[in-house]
């Protein structure tokens, strides 16, 4: 379960951002996933009121947007979204062009895991 330890990474950032903007309060925290990074939003959310309690950021509201994994073939030129299915949690996945089936391709989104913004009083 590495959730924990991102999460644990997320709230030290969340936390920080708060602390030097003089926060009282964490409101809600936006979120980007990739669905590469195998992370589990609903166990994320989990994780973050689990360790947020007696912080600034206890009970705030986590709005996680999933970003679905994008390619560049560089053999064909095929540039878009790709469809991932995870069978093996341990096992890394072939990443192929949908169009060509190579596996030469460059991954431009869906290993994205940053906070975009919180809401702070």
């Amino acid at each position: 379960m590495h959730e924990i330890s991102i999460a644990g990474a997320i709230i030290d950032s969340v936390l920080d951002a708060a602390e030097k903007n003089n926060a009282r309060k964490v409101k809600k925290v936006f979120l980007e996933i990739g669905e590469l990074t195998a992370l589990n939003p609903d166990q994320l959310k989990f994780i973050f009121e689990t360790i947020t309690k007696g912080t600034i950021a206890e009970g705030a509201n986590y709005e996680i947007q999933v970003v679905k994994p994008s390619i560049n073939c560089k053999k064909c030129s095929y540039n878009g979204h790709i469809e991932f299915f995870e069978k093996l949690h341990f096992f890394l996945p072939v990443i192929k062009c949908p169009q060509c089936n190579e596996p030469d391709v460059e991954i431009v989104a869906g290993r994205e895991c940053c906070v975009k913004k919180i809401s702070i009083s």
